[in-house]
């Protein structure tokens, strides 16, 4: 994400670093340390800049956002922390998991430390639509998890399932990022709406492109190892359009690759995957819900944070390019 995407928020950004640090203070030192390294790593901030600008765009003019936002990134953080247990993974924004450097337990207990602390923060909203959107969203986030792993190492996965799952583990807090902010801001509600169904398309996008540069990215420009998730046995949608549309021979290497979890044979399952035709498919796939964004941003009020929104879309759509 480009820095000058976010160019109007910045002094919000800078008092979101500030509350962040601040929120996951403790006296039990051990919890504070390992929640302030995973913080400390930094990280797109995305959700809370959508909470930021989207409450922006339709005026708010309160005291009570970068609070909200700061509840926001504390439960994406949870989710990340959670997710490297589950994943056992080893790198988490560039650097080693807690789950690596410390252990499982660590993790999962100073997961579950971060989520009370961004519990403690919705706790203080005096809307009580903005604590129940919030705590709707932290169910069907922990649902997604769940059905994630019913499907974990699985072939039988469809593109149905694929995208219950980003729609609950990725979109939904795109969406209440956005959601929370059109209730602090008082909007209509057919602006509700609208920065309800921008926000979901937006994670259902980022969500795609993530995936793709999995077989398609160069991990010099996003950080990202390539064949992450193939290795962990995650089938993802360009997986899922590559298992449709290859030939048997190519078949059986991927579908051997997969279940023996072989990094010996990533190139040549990277090689198959594109040639397949699966990841312009996803392309294309991703450009559309980037494109209904766009469509829906054109029914907010016209101003340079609605620009920003537009930024954030297009950016976001041209990652690893």
């Amino acid at each position: 994400m480009e820095i000058d995407t976010f160019k109007h928020i910045k002094s919000e950004l800078d008092e979101l670093e500030l509350r962040l640090k601040q929120s996951i203070s403790s006296d039990i030192q051990l919890a504070t340390e390992v929640s302030s390294y995973i913080v400390n790593l930094g990280g797109k901030r995305i959700r809370p800049a959508i909470t930021i600008l989207v409450a922006k765009a339709l005026d708010y003019k309160g005291n009570e956002l970068i609070e909200l936002a700061t509840a926001i990134e504390l439960l994406h953080t949870a989710t990340l922390i959670h997710d490297d247990v589950v994943d056992q993974s080893d790198i988490r924004r560039g650097k080693t998991s807690i789950n690596r450097r410390w252990d499982n337990a660590h993790g999962i207990l100073v997961g579950d430390f971060v989520y009370s602390k961004a519990f403690q923060l919705m706790a203080s909203f005096k809307d009580k639509k903005i604590i129940q959107a919030l705590a709707d969203s932290t169910n069907k986030i922990s649902e997604g998890e769940v059905l994630q792993l019913n499907f974990q190492d699985s072939k039988s996965i469809k593109e149905k399932d694929y995208f219950e799952i980003v729609g609950r583990k990725t979109a939904e807090l795109f969406k209440a990022s956005a959601h929370t902010a059109a209730l602090i801001s008082e909007c209509n509600q057919a602006l509700l709406k609208v920065s309800c169904d921008f926000a979901y398309s937006l994670g259902v996008a980022f969500q795609l492109r993530d995936d793709l540069l999995d077989y398609s990215g160069n991990r010099n420009n996003t950080g990202k190892i390539i064949g992450k998730d193939f290795l962990e046995g995650k089938m993802t949608l360009p997986l899922i359009k590559a298992l449709e549309l290859l030939d048997a021979n190519d078949l059986s290497t991927i579908k051997r690759a997969f279940k023996e979890s072989d990094s010996e044979k990533l190139e040549k399952v990277i090689s198959i995957i594109n040639k397949s035709g699966a990841i312009s498919e996803v392309e294309k796939i991703s450009h559309d819900y980037s494109k209904n964004c766009l469509n829906l941003l054109d029914q907010f009020p016209e101003n340079l944070y609605r620009e920003s929104l537009q930024e954030v879309v297009i950016s976001l759509r041209d990652r690893s390019k």
